[in-house]
């Protein structure tokens, strides 16, 4: 007699797959030569087959996550799942670590090593620093381990990505009812959806991805009343924490914790259609600890800052007299600048916030499930799921004012955070008890609509994973420059700091790069000499020799240093071929015309940086 064939276990192979996949990334990653100079993007430095290797693993980690969320028998393979999720987004988020990149990422980062320098050098944070707990954190690593800022820079987003996924998962065991829940908010938590946020050292970002945490705790003093001292004071170090962090996310996180107490009061009156009474409401002085503490620290700590205050003033002008333009607009004038089709600009939006956009509609989806059974009788919602519905109305509002009006922030990545960071909680709540009515819940005997809708969720879920992996880095399909800082670039920098005449005007690409290298090689307080002066308009295309025959002409015979890099120069290449000719370019032609030049004289040269001096007398 012959014996039926086992059944195959769909975890375990997809966990098989999965690692399997990583490693052999690693085996291509350890094979790879290493970057030896500034690079286009991070993606033309591996084989295609590479990239796939991460999709792969992605989504079996994910499929895991999924499977065990609706699985009928439970087990735990579902942390098999989120350790693949973990693995596989470190070694990925470790890409710039692992082609030797001198440091990564350019631009605010460079700042913050400034300060760890400070901090380093002259033992206190000093006194224009208010973002102090990156730095405190960043300098510990650095005695603790004995790495190089790079490394250690690579380590912190790393370790905050990953901290926020774990904090999600604890979130999502105190706002659950039912396993499958907490896994399904931990899956639709996987994905990178903070695109290149996760590549950043930004305070802004590595503080929202403690929220969860502050709610976590937030939720677990209503539910364990034994260890309610614990919990607030956990919560009260957090609210600190969170303060002390940035500015944004600690009025984001009062807001957040006035919000959940003011749903529990509107889903009484709402959903439970219960008249508002004082001696029936569960809310307590306790419950304004958390943004009470939090606002103090922001009054005490945050607002004597003259940045923070000239911050506040923008914002207040813009109210009253309409001055600064907004997100929006300035993202339809680009748009209109950069002149791409109608296809083009479909394409730029699917590969820039692709993964966003789905995201912010599987969530509002979820939200309009909890309003109409909120105005339905038969089935209310659960409290939880009401609560966090209200939460994410917040937080997308923050981020739609923050697009059409003036908050400082001009980034659309950047203010999705709001409502991002709370759109795995909505959309795991509503979806799971949206597909599983039928109790007890049996996939098998699954009505076919239901079991689409799973479906629908998965692709989703992963497609919203593989958009991720191919945002989370700068390249010509987001149209965005790599911000690898090659090891020319720093010795040219730190060349031209210790070299330059102090009187003369520094002109550049990007004018606001010399400040970054400044801070990355010199420090801010400890820096033994002011900044350069800084020319506010980048150095003309084609050094302005299409208009004048000298470069002394274009700056009409006015002395200044010209600093130009490789990055500088392929930058256009990052650009849709109809929009190249409209940013400044300098081609083999005009570095030969300027080396020509009798007005200008190369003052150093390593081969991808070069320092040049224009003599306008």
């Amino acid at each position: 007699m012959r014996s039926l064939p086992r059944k195959v276990n769909i975890d375990k192979a997809l966990a098989t797959t999965g690692f399997l996949s990583v490693f052999v990334a690693l085996i291509v990653i350890a094979r790879t030569p290493l970057a030896t100079g500034y690079e286009l993007s991070i993606y033309y430095a591996y084989p295609a087959y590479f990239w796939f290797l991460f999709i792969a693993s992605t989504a079996c980690g994910i499929g895991i996550l999924l499977h065990q969320a609706f699985a009928a028998q439970k087990s735990r393979w579902w942390l098999a799942g989120l350790l693949l999720v973990i693995f596989s987004n470190s070694v990925f988020l470790g890409l710039p670590f692992f082609r030797g990149y001198a440091f990564f990422p350019a631009g605010d980062a460079m700042n913050h090593v400034g300060r760890m320098k400070d901090i380093m050098a002259t033992g206190h944070i000093g006194q224009e620093n208010f973002y102090p707990l990156i730095h405190l954190l960043g300098v510990s690593l650095l005695n603790i381990t004995g790495l190089s800022y790079a490394a250690v820079t690579n380590l912190l987003f790393v370790f905050f990505t990953m901290i926020y996924l774990l904090n999600v998962y604890l979130l999502a065991t105190v706002v659950a009812n039912h396993r499958g829940q907490i896994i399904l908010i931990t899956a639709f938590a996987s994905p990178l959806v903070f695109s290149y946020l996760h590549t950043l050292v930004h305070p802004s970002t590595m503080s929202i991805f403690m929220v969860p945490l502050l709610l976590y705790f937030y939720h677990r003093r209503q539910k364990v009343r034994s260890e309610q001292a614990a919990t607030i004071m956990i919560s009260l170090l957090l609210a600190l924490v969170i303060a002390f962090f940035h500015v944004v996310t600690a009025i984001f996180a009062i807001a957040s914790i006035l919000t959940l107490n003011l749903s529990g009061v509107l889903y009484r009156r709402i959903v439970r259609h219960k008249e508002i009474a004082p001696q029936g409401s569960t809310i307590t002085v306790k419950d304004y600890i958390i943004p009470i503490t939090s606002l103090v620290a922001f009054l005490i700590w945050l607002l004597p800052h003259p940045v923070i205050m000239w911050r506040l003033g923008a914002v207040r002008y813009f109210l009253l007299y309409g001055t600064h333009t907004p997100l929006f607009t300035k993202q339809m004038e680009m748009l209109g600048m950069a002149g791409i089709t109608a296809a083009q600009t479909i394409e730029l939006f699917i590969a820039r916030y692709g993964a966003i956009f789905m995201y912010g509609i599987i969530a509002g989806i979820a939200v309009l499930i909890v309003l109409r059974m909120s105005l339905s009788r038969k089935a209310p919602p659960e409290p939880m799921h009401f609560n966090y519905a209200v939460l994410f109305v917040v937080g997308l509002s923050a981020s739609v004012v923050s697009l059409f009006g003036y908050t400082g922030e001009y980034d659309p990545v950047r203010i999705s955070r709001f409502f991002l960071i709370l759109a795995p909680i909505v959309s795991g709540l509503v979806l799971y008890d949206f597909i599983t009515r039928q109790q007890p819940f049996h996939l098998d005997r699954l009505k076919m609509g239901r079991k689409v809708l799973i479906a629908i969720t998965v692709i989703l879920i992963i497609v919203a994973g593989v958009l991720s992996i191919f945002n989370a880095y700068d390249s010509p399909w987001v149209v965005r420059r790599n911000i690898q800082v090659s090891h020319m670039e720093i010795a040219g920098t730190a060349w031209f700091g210790n070299h330059r005449d102090r009187s003369t005007v520094v002109a550049m690409r990007w004018p606001t790069h010399l400040r970054q290298f400044e801070d990355f090689n010199f420090g801010l307080e400890s820096r033994p000499f002011p900044r350069a002066s800084v020319d506010p308009e980048p150095i003309p295309s084609h050094f302005g020799y299409d208009q004048s025959t000298s470069i002394a002409e274009s700056y009409e015979f006015q002395d200044r240093y010209l600093l130009t890099c490789q990055g500088g120069v392929i930058f256009p290449m990052v650009l849709p071929e109809s929009a190249r000719h409209k940013v400044s370019q300098y081609t083999e032609e005009d570095f030969a015309r300027l080396s020509a030049d009798s007005t200008a004289a190369e003052l150093y040269a390593n081969g991808e940086f070069q320092v040049w001096r224009v003599y306008g007398g």
